[in-house]
């Protein structure tokens, strides 16, 4: 079994070291840019559409960018408390706007509306966001409303669910804050 794990090990290495890495296209000092990943940055620039004249402004922008990173790493900014503590924040709010996006995608695809529901919103709601509009008028207005509130629901309810077989202490008297009733 030993044998079989160093064997396994020596392959994957030898495999990475024999995988074909594309040429750069840019070399920056030390910095080496393959035609894709400019090509990538490129893409999510607003120069994406710009002609020949914006690609040749973006390729100036790009080397400087990764210039004042290349120093801002020099001199230690990289490990900087608050620099750190900005890219844990905005690595948790990415991973959690995912997270939600994926299930509601995957809940959505349950939730039916009614026009029994749409109805009873309409009559419910119509003095005060409906004045002079009859429900043809506003039905996908509503309708798409209702949805909203059922994506709500499907993800309190399935945030709560993740609580459950989950042990959670929370000192309220540290946090200055009352307990709850």
């Amino acid at each position: 079994m030993r044998n079989l794990i160093i064997i396994t090990l020596v392959l994957l290495i030898s495999g990475c070291s024999f995988a074909k890495k594309d040429k750069p296209a840019i070399v920056i000092g030390d910095i080496e840019v393959t035609r894709q990943e400019f090509q990538d940055a490129l893409n999510s620039s607003m120069f994406r559409d710009a002609g020949q004249e914006g690609r040749q402004e973006f390729l100036y922008q790009f080397i400087a960018r990764r210039l004042i990173l290349k120093e801002a790493e020099r001199l230690g900014l990289d490990r900087d408390p608050q620099f750190l503590k900005d890219i844990q924040l905005f690595w948790e709010q990415s991973l959690l706007k995912l997270a939600l996006s994926q299930k509601i995608k995957e809940l959505s695809v349950d939730i039916q509306v009614s026009d029994k529901e749409i109805r009873k919103y309409y009559s419910s709601n119509k003095e005060t966001q409906f004045l002079e509009k009859e429900l043809p008028e506003v039905y996908d207005q509503i309708k798409w409303v209702i949805i909203n509130q059922k994506q709500q629901e499907s993800i309190t309810q399935w945030s709560e669910s993740l609580k459950q077989g989950v042990k959670i202490d929370i000192d309220y008297k540290k946090l200055g804050l009352k307990e709850d009733e």
